[in-house]
């Protein structure tokens, strides 16, 4: 008999096989060693599948800031997709979407707080590379006296800021390969946040997490549709509502999860809005340097 073939026995421990799960070590039979394609169908089935946990999870989601976070610490969490798989499945088509090139207006900067970008889930938006008064990118780490290793990187920044300034697309395409990994390193930065401003709250960092991980895949669906609003309706930009939309459901969000009153949670909304896009404007740069240095 195959490995893939259905076997009678669990294939970790030897048990017998009574049902999908192994009832002596909890193996989930046959999932182990499924195929890409295998995978990509049933990720299809639980999408199209309208009476899905994903669609059930989808609508609270939009409209309900904070529930899903307040059922899952209740422990209410089977009928609704799990925190992280959620937030990789709406990431996934998001970064999807901008690889297709519909991303293409990608620009680095430090952004200021209460630009787009400052969407607390770091919407990858900006305004453009740091430059000259000529227009080239302008980058000095290293004068005669510093190290050897310091002044080989100065000048490999500065000829590979040469080649993607001749050509910004190589730029734009490189930094686009990092955004999935630096926006899941603010994921627990933006935890992090959370937990400074709820010191005193019988919460503990996990739960802080879950809250994270709906907020930003809440914001990840918001900047799909402004992409989507601004192509159709106002390709000249007017898309400025989408931080409105984002402060008003995280000010809703902790109201319902922590039971904040309103002015402390519109000062907790602010505050980590605007500290999570000083956050965003270093993760930026510190994706601009490896880009340059590695590019």
């Amino acid at each position: 008999m195959s490995p893939n073939e259905h076997s009678p026995n669990c294939r970790n421990c030897g048990a017998a096989l009574a049902g999908e799960y192994c009832s002596r070590c909890g193996q989930r039979e046959g999932r182990g060693d499924r195929g890409f394609a295998a995978l990509l169908g049933e990720l299809a089935g639980e999408l199209f599948d309208w009476d899905s946990r994903f669609w059930r999870t989808l609508w609270p989601l939009l409209v309900r800031p904070g529930f899903l976070t307040a059922e899952y610490i209740a422990g209410r969490r089977a009928r609704y997709v799990a925190p992280l798989r959620l937030y990789l499945i709406i990431s996934f088509f998001m970064f999807l979407f901008l690889s297709l090139g519909a991303g293409n207006t990608i620009r680095v900067a430090t952004p200021q707080p209460g630009a787009e970008v400052a969407g607390a889930a770091g919407q990858v938006a900006g305004e453009s590379v740091p430059a000259t008064g000529d227009g080239k990118l302008s980058l000095q780490l290293a004068d005669e006296g510093s190290p050897r290793w310091l002044q080989d990187l100065d000048a490999r920044l500065e000829v590979n800021a040469a080649r993607m300034a001749a050509d910004p697309d190589i730029f734009y395409e490189l930094l686009r390969g990092y955004l999935p990994q630096m926006m899941f390193v603010l994921l627990p930065l933006f935890a992090l946040l959370l937990r400074c401003c709820y010191l005193l709250s019988p919460f503990d960092y996990l739960q802080h997490l879950v809250f994270t991980l709906h907020f930003y895949s809440f914001a990840y669906l918001v900047y799909l549709l402004g992409k989507l609003l601004a192509y159709w309706l106002y390709p000249q930009g007017g898309g400025g509502w989408q931080l409105l939309i984002l402060a008003l459901y995280l000010m809703l969000g902790l109201r319902r999860c922590y039971g904040s009153g309103l002015a402390a949670a519109a000062g907790k909304t602010l505050l980590l809005l605007i500290t999570n896009a000083i956050a965003l404007a270093l993760g930026f740069a510190a994706a601009t340097l490896l880009v340059l240095a590695l590019g």
